[in-house]
């Protein structure tokens, strides 16, 4: 497997790792890889949640009602006939490589369903989380009316934090929430991409960049606050959903996984079957009985390592 992974690219593990083995490279690069998948679930549930709360704060802007086409240049708005307070046209201003990217989905949606075929719905789930931080970027514009950005984003954001000093009005509110979807969507692109999330630097509340890590236990403490970045950030939508993401098996392993004992488990057995099930065994499961059926197997012996040598065996 060594070989495939290609030197260059193990090269960057065993060096910030400090391997000493080629299993231990191997654990190292094991380590990352499941604190990448337990990351995806959660960063999903929040792209999710964005994505339809802006949807919902467009559609209620331009058709008063929660899903509306807002995209696709229709004119005149269809609204008015129900509702004539709904704005004269119904498609939102977009720069041209903005809506070619709606126009690409369209056409992959009707591709597969038929001509004609695609929804507004169908449509918000194809598109990627970067069309959603343009969309949030572009409230700044000028060539919007001038309600627009207060009231779609009360609605996407209704729980936004410091209100009381910068309002849905200010560009700085639209600044600070794209830099902060900037940095999420960054450690999003580098699960994806299978880069460096070893090196995934630190950000504070208003998305700006801070230290990188150098060391494991860097890595460990900026993945943990990275963890309670995007689990505040949902707040902003619904505290309903924090409260959801807090509380899922996927928010418990990954915060087994981040700690120097774990990444000290799947360095001495190679990352082999069975170092994720020791790790999670082990786990503190906050008062619910995890394995109530506990018996000793190979990841429970996997597991045999003194805590006292962790720090001093390997490099953090």
């Amino acid at each position: 497997m060594l070989n495939h992974l290609t030197k260059p690219r193990l090269t960057t593990v065993e060096n910030f790792f400090r391997t000493r083995s080629d299993a231990e490279l191997l654990g190292c690069y094991a380590w990352c890889q499941a604190v990448g998948a337990s990351l995806l679930p959660i960063l999903g549930d929040f792209e999710v949640s964005l994505r339809n709360a802006l949807h919902r704060g467009l559609s209620q802007y331009y058709g008063r009602v929660d899903s509306f086409d807002w995209m696709m240049k229709t004119k005149p708005n269809p609204a008015k006939q129900k509702n004539p307070a709904a704005p004269d046209l119904a498609w939102h201003s977009m720069k041209k490589a903005t809506h070619d990217e709606i126009q690409k989905v369209v056409g992959k949606i009707n591709g597969r369903k038929g001509a004609n075929s695609a929804t507004i719905d169908d449509i918000v789930a194809k598109l990627s989380f970067g069309f959603w931080e343009t969309i949030v970027r572009g409230m700044n514009h000028n060539t919007h009316p001038a309600d627009l950005k207060v009231r779609v984003l009360a609605v996407a954001f209704t729980n936004a934090p410091d209100l009381a000093t910068t309002s849905y009005a200010d560009a700085a509110f639209v600044r600070r929430l794209v830099d902060l979807l900037y940095q999420v969507r960054d450690v999003r692109n580098r699960i994806g991409h299978h880069d460096q999330i070893w090196k995934t630097p630190e950000f504070d509340s208003h998305g700006r960049l801070g230290f990188i890590p150098r060391r494991p236990r860097h890595t460990i403490g900026s993945l943990r606050m990275l963890c309670e970045r995007i689990s505040w950030l949902a707040g902003w939508i619904d505290p309903s959903i924090t409260a959801h993401i807090r509380s899922s098996d996927h928010w418990w392993s990954l915060q087994a996984l981040l700690s120097q004992e774990a990444l000290a488990v799947y360095r001495k057995n190679g990352g082999q079957v069975g170092t994720y099930e020791a790790i999670i065994r082990t786990a503190p499961s906050h008062g619910y009985v995890a394995w109530p059926n506990d018996a000793p197997g190979i990841p429970l012996r996997a597991h045999q390592l003194n805590n006292r040598i962790i720090t001093k065996r390997f490099y953090f």
